[in-house]
């Protein structure tokens, strides 16, 4: 009869625990879970978890061995009565499946193994709030930095092991990111937050380096200069003849519902009149599932009169990025301003270079949104403004917008000064005008 019993092996914290599955004197082969335990939790003369209070894990932890204990078995009934080769590579065949781990040949301790076996489980992965999956924008994010670790073995000569993700990695990947890839410091930062948030999801399976979670691990970052439109140069755009170029004026167009819905561009560009209601437009974000809803403003109400009630024909994101350039550069939106601008330095590769340019040039499609929300900061509730936005903190709002304490000091001295000059205007006068007799 089969038989199956946990153990591990030395007293290293964390250590792995093994599954020895023996059928007799037919077989009797030995595997890895790629279950991590303390092994003062584990007995190792039973095969089993410890029943000690402080293991806060322990329910899970023994809810997963029963189950895979079970599906070995099941397996294992299933493959021997159609004649299937019973091995040890089908032994740890099968506790990888149980652990979705469908690639036999992947090995959790080098780190795009996992990482493929985390991209690939995003869609199913229930978030804290309940919602299952992520948005496309996000598997996009964590298959870019595949490709990046990917790019840094190849320049190390060396595949890189989950255990080796510590702070001599974090040097040498910035170094690469920074002064190999060319890439700026911002980018770099995030690329090492989701190189962190893919390890400590390993450590369900693989030991990883406890360097990853010191303070010295740190994301680089460093201020960005942004543009945005005044409410002066968005009157100046809207004013602007474009009728001889309708290629710019559909542009303009798109541009001026922009800076007033502050939509991110994925959305903006799908609008059509179907998310008009009551002279409110309603849709919800691509990018965070959020229902928005807001008021159409006078210029855009005007727009789509000037259309017959359709919003402007829809372009692909890139031509708005590139025409909108246009479109102020023709408007004369060429206040000399600091920025960062796109430099070509080879075929396909390009890289922002800092320095002062002509403001049109420094137009792009986030424009849309930073204007929208550094324009009425202050002028509506921050409630209000995160509601249009979609932001979900009042923090993550003026990180967008860059505003700082002073910036609220401000709005808060103008509201005492108003009402102090209105306090001292004087009242009118009244004069006689005629006397009655």
């Amino acid at each position: 009869m089969a038989t199956l019993k946990y153990f591990t092996k030395g007293n290293g914290n964390p250590t792995t625990i093994y599954l020895r599955f023996i059928n007799g004197r037919d077989f009797d082969f030995k595997r890895s879970t790629s279950k991590l335990i303390n092994p003062k939790y584990w007995n190792n003369t039973k095969g089993c978890v410890r029943e000690v209070a402080e293991y806060k894990d322990k329910s899970d932890m023994k809810k997963d061995l029963n189950t895979l204990r079970s599906f070995v078995l099941n397996s294992f009934i299933d493959t021997y009565s159609d004649g299937g080769l019973i091995n040890a590579d089908w032994l740890g065949s099968t506790i990888k499946k149980y652990f979705n781990q469908d690639d036999a040949n992947a090995d959790f301790n080098y780190f795009t193994d996992y990482a493929e076996h985390f991209h690939k489980n995003l869609p199913t992965k229930v978030q804290k709030n309940g919602k299952t999956g992520v948005t496309i924008a996000t598997l996009k994010k964590y298959r870019t930095i595949i490709n990046k670790i990917e790019d840094f073995e190849k320049y190390q000569k060396k595949r890189l092991k989950i255990i080796d993700v510590n702070l001599k990695f974090h040097e040498e990947f910035i170094y690469f990111l920074h002064n190999v890839q060319r890439l700026n410091v911002n980018t770099t930062g995030k690329y090492l937050v989701f190189v962190k948030t893919i390890c400590l999801s390993a450590k369900k399976y693989v030991k990883i380096n406890k360097e990853i979670q010191y303070d010295e691990w740190r994301q680089p970052k460093e201020d960005v200069a942004f543009i945005t439109l005044s409410e002066t140069e968005i009157n100046t755009i809207y004013d602007h003849d474009f009728s001889k170029t309708p290629y710019l004026e559909n542009a303009r167009n798109w541009l001026i519902i922009g800076v007033w819905t502050g939509a991110r561009v994925s959305d903006l560009l799908k609008f059509t009149k179907d998310n008009i209601e009551n002279g409110f437009i309603e849709y919800t974000a691509q990018k965070t599932a959020q229902r928005i809803v807001l008021p159409l403003h006078p210029q855009v109400v005007e727009i789509l009169k000037n259309l017959n009630g359709e919003f402007p024909r829809q372009i692909s994101s890139q031509k708005f990025n590139d025409y909108i350039k246009t479109v102020c550069e023709f408007a004369g939106i060429n206040e000399m301003v600091e920025g960062s601008k796109l430099k070509q330095l080879k075929p396909k590769v390009w890289r922002k270079t800092k320095g002062e340019f002509e403001k049109w040039q420094l137009v792009s499609t986030h424009i849309c949104r930073r204007s929208f929300a550094d324009n009425h900061y202050g002028k509506l509730s921050t409630t209000v403004l995160m509601a249009v936005t979609g932001h979900t903190t009042e923090q993550m709002l003026l990180n967008y917008i860059k505003k700082a304490p002073l910036d609220k000091a401000e709005i808060l001295k103008e509201f005492w000064q108003n009402k102090e000059d209105k306090k001292n205007q004087r009242p009118p006068e009244l004069k006689v005008i005629k006397t009655a007799n």
